[in-house]
């Protein structure tokens, strides 16, 4: 952001070698100028650091790796709190993101995934006149009224001066100078339980209007664009949504779109799926390509889903407060789930595909979460049909978060610990689904803040690192590719 029209010069340095970036206008907005500078940077047969700075400013470096070699991958989620009250609670609150910055400076990582809530918009209903007046009016008057321009210049103001706080803070500022990242929204990008409300309400001028401007910020500053269609390099897939994915050599990467075709009674349309599987088809099973050369097939597919498959089973809690619709402040909640008895089909279309991908092109996947505020492990695991001598096929699932918001009160956790002790939950004929005990402890759930840190070996496995406030060392798992005894 500048507070000019003039296009600020980017310059780059790597192996001796200088240039410029091209800078592209993307937003004015009330005297203010978001430029994206583009340049790039050809992967070779050695890692290599690449250094730049803006206007002569300050200098930073990142790490291109070397081609088809292990990545660094760190991940977070939720990196805000719900409401002004809120804030008051938090102590240290970029903490986690100290703990970020050490590690990277020991370990540098190639790339970041932010899982959701990168921004928490809720407040947009306690800061924007427009909207608290909105609220005052009776619920037909509310799903009637137009998003007028006073709503409409408002809101824009509220997310862009959202956007510009989180991004300039000092933590936050310093890692995202340093590694570059894939984000996905969720919810808290909008606002809490977007998608999972009535459709009068969903439909109504005032929340699609709401969500204009928070899906217009949401490209312009995660996505680095201000058009629907293109991101960079990325295979943009699906109907209307923003679910993307890529290769880099044996890992591939896919990021859910959760929110963007979300329904009380849809997570992501039937187009979109079409497409994501259309995708890994032809992008990461071995095959002959047009030019007769072989690709090989991927090891490991990481699957990013802003809300976990694998979770606590609330769906008896969902039909009691169903008595009250509308009433309770976790309804909207429960019905994001994926286990909400309106997504389960879904849920099992998603589940089964990823197990049909897995057994046909012997690429290991696994799931990646945030989402719940606390850490945890899940495993879902389909036998093979019998007297095949086959090994069961299994996909893991890493949850992390949340990096900034508060986790859940000590009981809150408790019960949740009780409710999952030994459940087994059968999602179809021989596929079934549990949370597994966190790695290295006697718990299923940790309730404090974290994130998760993903290494690639030459095997190549996975090293799954859960770096959680107040522990010495990170909670470690490794998940080996399928081809590994």
């Amino acid at each position: 952001m500048a507070d000019n029209a003039t296009p600020p010069q980017l310059t780059f340095t790597v192996g001796g070698f200088q240039a410029n970036a091209v800078a592209v206008l993307l937003k004015t907005f009330a005297g203010s100028y978001v430029w994206r500078l583009d340049w790039w940077v050809a992967q070779t047969n050695s890692e290599q650091i690449v250094t730049y700075a803006v206007n002569n400013g300050t200098a930073y470096q990142y790490l291109v790796p070397e081609l088809n070699k292990p990545l660094r991958i760190c991940y977070g989620s939720c990196f805000g709190v719900h409401t002004l009250q809120d804030v008051n609670k938090l102590r240290n609150k970029n903490a986690m993101w100290k703990v970020l910055a050490r590690v990277h400076q020991e370990k540098p990582y190639h790339l970041f995934f932010l899982g959701g809530d990168q921004v928490y918009s809720d407040q947009v209903w306690e800061m924007v006149p427009a909207l608290r007046n909105w609220l005052s009016k009776k619920l037909k008057k509310r799903v009637q009224a137009p998003f007028t321009p006073e709503m409409e210049q408002e809101v824009a103001s509220f997310y862009f001066n959202l956007y510009t706080r989180m991004w300039s803070q000092k933590q936050p500022a310093a890692i995202l100078s340093q590694i570059p990242t894939l984000m996905m929204w969720d919810d808290h990008d909008i606002f809490d339980g977007w998608g999972s409300y009535v459709p009068e309400q969903q439909e109504c001028p005032v929340f699609k209007g709401i969500y204009y401007q928070a899906r217009e910020h949401f490209r312009l500053f995660q996505l680095q664009t201000n058009t629907d269609g293109v991101i960079g390099e990325l295979a943009l897939l699906g109907k209307s949504g923003y679910t993307f994915a890529h290769r880099m050599g044996d890992l591939a990467l896919v990021a859910l779109d959760l929110r963007s075709e979300r329904t009380q009674n849809q997570v992501t349309s039937p187009e979109s799926w079409d497409s994501l599987q259309t995708w890994l088809d032809e992008a990461i099973r071995e095959k002959l390509l047009p030019d007769g050369t072989p690709q090989k097939a991927c090891k490991h597919l990481l699957v990013l889903s802003g809300i976990p498959v694998v979770n606590a089973d609330l769906t008896l809690l969902e039909t009691a407060l169903n008595i009250r619709p509308g009433q309770q402040r976790m309804e909207d909640d429960l019905k994001d789930q994926w286990l909400s008895r309106a997504h389960q089909q879904e849920r099992l279309r998603l589940i089964r595909g990823l197990l049909k991908f897995s057994q046909e092109s012997g690429c290991r996947v696994t799931l990646v979460s945030g989402d719940a505020h606390v850490a945890f492990t899940g495993f879902i695991q389909s036998e093979p049909e019998a007297n095949t001598g086959a090994e069961p096929l299994v996909i893991n699932q890493l949850t992390s978060s949340a990096m900034v918001n508060l986790p859940p009160p000590t009981l809150v956790v408790y019960m949740m610990e009780k409710l999952l002790a030994g459940k087994v939950e059968v999602l179809d004929q021989g596929i079934t689904a549990r949370l597994l005990k966190f790695p290295g402890t006697n718990r299923r759930i940790i309730g404090a803040r974290n994130w998760l840190s993903l290494t690639l070996d030459e095997q190549p496995s996975i090293h799954a690192e859960w770096y959680v406030e107040g522990e010495e060392k990170p909670f470690a798992k490794v998940i080996p590719p399928i081809n590994v005894k």
